[in-house]
């Protein structure tokens, strides 16, 4: 009896919600705020906060993603690739709205960062580790708290989309890929390694738009957090998920 009152209390909860209850609006809007004399760090601040809100989404997705992969429910899978890569088309829009930022007014919120950087940023991390591009050089950051490290030594250590995909391709008698990215003999495997390029192109996409970004707020100056800035995100754009995959379709 406690535990049905319990629960038409909650649904009496639910139904009395506001929209801003439902999203957590007040406290969304208490983690904002702005730097005296730098009239661009509200904006600056809500485009990387956003920014980390879609990486957390993306994550969600690449998750429901593996599983789906690790059950045979490829239409699951391809399903939840495809919001993976249209959240990732939105930070591609995302970084030409951080790019009106001028380079004098960044300046101005440059002065307070210290050695904080987006490339901290531990949620991306994430997203490298789960995608199949694992660096162990990230777990021994000075800059991760432990809870962060715990968390991303738990990415390390879990199959990523390549190792469930490799595992699929065990159970289905290693068929010959050619022919599959060629449409001649699964078509549901063809259209989820279709989804999995789709989403290494887009966070390639990510990648290359945020060099030009920087590159046009910052020029070549080194970034914050000690890397060598613009020549360090450059040199990042020709990374892949999934390198075996691309050498196949090249030779299709």
């Amino acid at each position: 009896m406690l535990v049905q009152e319990g629960a038409q209390t909650a649904e009496r909860d639910v139904a009395a919600m506001t929209y801003a209850e439902f999203i957590q609006l007040g406290p969304l809007l208490d983690l904002q705020y702005q730097i005296p004399g730098a009239p661009d760090s509200l904006f600056f601040v809500v485009a990387h906060q956003v920014t980390e809100l879609w990486f957390r989404a993306i994550l969600h997705e690449l998750d429901l993603a593996k599983y789906a992969i690790d059950a045979d429910d490829l239409r699951e899978a391809r399903y939840r690739l495809t919001r993976v890569v249209r959240g990732e088309d939105v930070l591609v829009l995302h970084l030409r709205a951080v790019e009106t930022i001028s380079a004098s007014n960044f300046a101005l919120i440059r002065r307070h960062l210290g050695t904080s950087s987006a490339f901290e940023s531990v949620q991306f991390r994430e997203i490298e580790f789960v995608s199949g591009r694992k660096d162990r050089r990230f777990l021994d950051s000075s800059k991760l708290t432990e809870v962060e490290r715990t968390r991303l030594q738990a990415r390390f250590d879990q199959p990523s989309l390549v190792e469930a995909l490799a595992a699929l391709l065990d159970r289905r008698g290693r068929p010959d890929l050619r022919e599959v990215m060629a449409g001649r003999s699964d078509p549901d495997l063809s259209a989820l390694i279709d989804a999995l390029l789709e989403h290494d192109l887009g966070v390639a996409r990510w990648r290359a738009g945020h060099a030009q970004m920087a590159e046009r707020i910052i020029g070549y100056r080194p970034g914050t957090g000690g890397s060598t800035g613009v020549e360090y995100l450059q040199g990042t754009t020709g990374k892949r998920f999934f390198p075996d995959l691309w050498e196949i379709r090249t030779a299709l």
